[in-house]
């Protein structure tokens, strides 16, 4: 690592000489777990008197037999192992199609006059009423919708006064947010 160069101050003004403290770092480190893991090699790389086998007692042919029939019996262990864990996992991948965890809401755009009354009703209490403006054949009322019943709904005007329209007049709803 390449040492830090010491900057001198660019404007001097009676400063104190005073020594910076020198950084030590950590350099060197041990854990449990290493250290296990080096005894454990060293108990390895010992070999075993009565578990070697010569190889100038077994030929060649026989050894290479050995080792393709170990590698073999060890790839069927691995498949059936795969196999067992494919048929227990409960979430395994299948080829249906997923499902959103989540429904997902349609814009006000999309929706249809009544949904959209509903939405408005439902609407948030934490959250300032939505002005908007309530079509109907006669005339279009900009306000804030306050109340719906099984026939009509109340609309409270920009002035302060409530108005009703029943559902069969009214043709639209649209919002138009917040006026400033």
């Amino acid at each position: 690592m390449a040492e830090k160069k010491e900057k001198e101050p660019l404007f001097y003004i009676q400063q104190p000489s005073f020594q910076f403290p020198e950084t030590r770092m950590q350099t060197v480190y041990s854990s449990r777990k290493a250290e296990l893991e080096r005894k454990q090699e060293q108990k390895d790389s010992v070999p075993e008197p009565a578990n070697t086998i010569n190889e100038q007692t077994v030929p060649e042919e026989k050894i290479e037999n050995m080792t393709e029939v170990k590698v073999q019996a060890a790839i069927e262990e691995f498949e059936a192992g795969r196999e067992e864990k494919k048929e227990n996992t409960s979430f395994a991948f299948t080829t249906e199609k997923r499902k959103p965890s989540f429904n997902r809401v349609r814009s006000f755009k999309e929706m249809d006059t009544l949904e959209r009354l509903d939405y408005l009703i439902d609407f948030p209490e934490q959250l300032p009423p939505i002005p908007c403006i309530f079509e109907t054949g006669e005339k279009a009322i900009r306000g804030f919708l306050v109340s719906k019943n099984e026939g009509s709904i109340e609309v409270k005007l920009f002035d302060e006064s409530i108005e009703q329209i029943s559902l069969q007049s009214l043709n639209a709803v649209k919002m138009i947010g917040l006026r400033r």
